[in-house]
């Protein structure tokens, strides 16, 4: 039965979380004492006996070979991994009941970024890690979810030899998740230590170091202070953080193919240089408003107005939503910020948003149909740098965007309805759907 596969699947990755919260019992019993490090033993354990049941009771069902087993493992994973993750948050007592905790790992492991809590300063330091961890793993989820479950459901496509690049034959399922996660785990683990390195290099604490690496590689947005970044990163590290969130905003078949040297596919997939281009376009604008409101440069202040802006720019190409500078100095308009947010990065990333090959599909395919009616009998190829585009994928992106903006919509609606003010509302509704 498929859903016999699922819970066997779940079970192993009940398994797996329960695995990953013993990294904040060891810090919790460095930094934070004893009563910190049980409100991650007792969910673990816990966690560990359940995992431990599931896959006992459907030990044998593993082969996932239709869409349906893959959407309902996916809707598992993303209701219920974050109750799961919740459990320490909620022990700790912290964000009051566990609705709040719900919401707090819900933000986590979708990569959102948006968080209940006004003062950090009050967490201990293994529930801020804990956040982290949670836009980590639910980066490496996402990449995960579009490279091997979702397949052509996830609206886009990759060619046979970008898809060898990850270990999967070109047709759809979810019996190569394992090599496909052999693929992608081990480079994705390395480009947020390398980032962690480089931040503790130029200057930053260690500890925050390695909060901002887990949530730039996965342009999650949770940070381990309240204040802006800053604050205390310095200006040479923002820009390792910028480069980062662009790694991770960029496809990640994109990136292993530069690891792997593959300059064809490089070459011929063009959205990420567009995406690199845009973060250079908002850049010169985020340094000309911080210029405008900058009192004085200082020594080395030009320095930090430049790392300040391309890491701003970054932050929200990237749809991570790092606060680098004081948002009272930064003063943009709202529909450009979400018009930004709901653009958002590239496909088959952990970036959020409609994702840049989309709309320039789209406008491609505007652009197609006005020269259409100039030149009735004109034939052109459906192409987006050197990829040809069938007409069915066109289709499923024109329908993708009208159910983003009914979404959309419907949500802010719904959050203006409560009270919230609109414009509020548009940022809180494209910050969440993104």
């Amino acid at each position: 039965m498929p859903l016999l596969t699922v819970l066997y699947l779940f079970g192993w990755t009940l398994l797996s979380l329960a695995g990953v919260m013993l990294i904040p019992v060891v810090v919790a019993l460095r930094l934070d004492g004893i009563a910190a490090a049980q409100t991650f033993a007792v969910p673990a354990v816990l966690l560990c006996i359940l995992s431990s049941l599931l896959i006992m009771a459907f030990r044998g069902h593993n082969e996932l070979q239709r869409r349906r087993q893959n959407l309902l493992l996916l809707v598992c994973a993303w209701l219920l991994i974050p109750a799961a993750a919740a459990l320490p948050l909620y022990l700790a007592g912290f964000p009051g009941n566990f609705l709040h905790a719900y919401f707090e790992a819900v933000s986590g492991f979708t990569t959102t970024g948006a968080t209940i809590f006004d003062d950090l300063g009050q967490l201990p330091k293994s529930i801020i890690l804990w956040r982290a961890m949670l836009q980590w793993l639910g980066g490496l989820t996402t990449l995960l979810a579009l490279l091997a479950l979702l397949g052509s459901l996830s609206g886009t496509d990759l060619m046979d030899r970008q898809l060898r690049l990850i270990g999967r034959p070109a047709q759809d399922g979810a019996e190569n998740l394992f090599e496909v996660m052999q693929s992608v785990a081990p480079l994705y683990l390395a480009l947020t230590v390398v980032c962690f390195l480089l931040l503790v290099v130029f200057g930053t604490p260690s500890f925050e170091a390695l909060c901002l690496a887990l949530s730039a590689i996965s342009t999650g947005g949770f940070a381990p202070r309240s204040q802006p970044l800053a604050a205390y990163v310095p200006p040479a590290a923002q820009l390792v953080l910028a480069l980062f969130m662009i790694l991770g905003a960029v496809s990640f078949v994109w990136v292993r193919a530069i690891f792997q040297m593959r300059w064809p596919i490089i070459r011929e997939t063009r959205e990420p240089f567009w995406i690199i281009w845009l973060t250079g376009a908002a850049a010169l604008v985020a340094i000309v408003v911080l210029s405008a409101v900058e009192p004085a440069y200082g020594p080395g202040g030009a320095f930090r107005l430049v790392a300040s802006g391309i890491a701003s720019a970054a932050s929200l190409i990237s749809t991570t939503g790092f606060v680098i500078t004081d948002p009272a100095r930064f003063p943009l308009p709202v529909i450009l910020l979400a018009t930004v947010c709901i653009v958002g990065g590239g496909r088959f990333s952990t970036a959020g948003g409609l994702k840049v090959f989309r709309v320039f599909l789209m406008l491609r395919q505007v652009s197609r149909e006005l020269r259409q009616l100039i030149y009735p009998h004109g034939v052109r190829a459906a192409r987006f740098g050197d990829e040809a585009r069938e007409s069915e994928l066109l289709k499923a992106t024109w329908i993708t965007f009208a159910a983003f903006i009914i979404t959309l919509g419907t949500i802010m609606a719904l959050v203006a309805y409560s009270g919230v003010p609109v414009a509020g509302a548009l940022l809180a509704a494209a910050g969440a759907l993104s």
